[in-house]
């Protein structure tokens, strides 16, 4: 096996902070194959707790790096060190980067990646914006990177796999664990389509609190450009956001109502300067350098003029005042409930509006 990925492996199953241990093993001059023939001695003296460095000595001697490499070979999982040709150059002199990466997919993928991150405990709203942008990064023909949770990431990655994109998903755990349940037809779909799970935790690793603090500065990494659709002001998305921020990643946020507790921290990230993305089609445009209406037939002007002049009332009135029942566009659309509830069906039957709650109605943004 060869020596770096073998001292790789190895830390990374050891308990402590792989980054930080390699680091220090650097000072000392030495090359990879030196940290196993060194053993406790060079562990301990780097500055290695007693924990870990028994832990590296049990492994050691249950030839668990070699095992844990045919594991990744049996389950068609790509080990990647920070040393490889297809390491992200995005990682690269990124603090704290991962030294060794666990994908289960395609790789490396080509393309302008968006991180598009949010509360797991999103709106229909939220849910809707979210997949409308994955799809669109999709449409561009960019990448959706996400951390595979319910809410905001998975809506992100649904999107981008609706228009045939391709999407990375970061996870807190090993690749071949499925965290949250249910995500296994996402994590599925996400793998034949042609994306990418990856992790820095070895096979088996199993969801931990900290882990998802940890993997968020990949998420931040790995993309160019990140999107907060909603995030209240403590929240992973915020930490991504951060993190994003620190290593000079462009950040934008999606507004949200001053009221609602989801959306304190995306509408703090605009107050501190963020980039407002308040069109679909413009944040394709000014990120991508692609125009949305050349690729999706829906946002064409040809779509708008095929609708009635009722339809096109309603379309206005939601994109003017946001969120609105039916009797609130009937009063405001100046026609009745019912001619209302004709409209509303054709549009949504276009792709146009969205029920984003009970007895309510919202525009597709874009």
């Amino acid at each position: 096996m060869n020596p770096l990925l073998r001292t790789l492996l190895l830390i990374a199953a050891s308990g402590g902070y792989p980054p930080r241990i390699w680091s220090l093993f650097e000072r000392e001059g030495l090359p990879p194959e030196a940290f196993v023939q060194k053993g406790p001695d060079l562990w301990k003296r780097i500055g290695c707790t007693e924990q870990v460095a028994e832990t590296m000595e049990r492994l050691l001697g249950n030839h668990w790096p070699e095992r844990e490499a045919e594991r990744a070979e049996k389950k068609g999982v790509r080990l990647v060190t920070f040393n490889d040709t297809d390491y992200p150059r995005s990682l690269t002199g990124v603090p704290g980067a991962p030294l060794l990466l666990f994908v289960r997919g395609k790789w490396p993928l080509s393309g302008i990646a968006a991180a598009v991150v949010g509360t797991r405990k999103c709106s229909s709203y939220g849910f809707r914006t979210a997949t409308e942008i994955g799809k669109a990064v999709g449409d561009a023909e960019g990448i959706v990177v996400s951390g595979g949770a319910i809410g905001i990431d998975r809506a992100a990655h649904e999107g981008c796999l609706s228009s045939g994109g391709n999407t990375i998903a970061v996870l807190g755990n090993g690749v071949d664990i499925t965290y949250p349940g249910g995500h296994e037809r996402l994590f599925e779909r996400i793998v034949s389509g042609g994306g990418a799970l990856v992790s820095e935790y070895p096979l088996g690793t199993p969801p931990r609190p900290w882990r998802f603090p940890e993997r968020n500065r990949i998420i931040a990494a790995l993309a160019e450009k990140l999107v907060v659709v909603e995030a209240p002001i403590k929240s992973g998305a915020m930490v991504t956001a951060r993190l994003a921020l620190e290593i000079g990643r462009e950040v934008w946020a999606v507004p949200g109502r001053i009221s609602e507790e989801n959306c304190s921290g995306s509408n703090r990230l605009l107050y501190d300067g963020a980039l407002a993305l308040v069109s679909v089609s413009d944040f394709v445009s000014l990120a991508f350098g692609r125009q949305l209406g050349l690729f999706r037939q829906n946002d064409s002007r040809e779509s708008v003029s095929a609708l009635t002049e009722k339809e096109q009332r309603i379309l206005a009135v939601l994109k003017k005042s946001g969120e609105r029942t039916v009797d609130n566009l009937a009063v405001e659309g100046t026609m009745s409930p019912a001619d209302v509830f004709s409209c509303l069906a054709t549009l949504a039957a276009a792709g146009r509006v969205f029920p984003s709650g009970p007895g309510r109605w919202s525009a597709v943004p874009g």
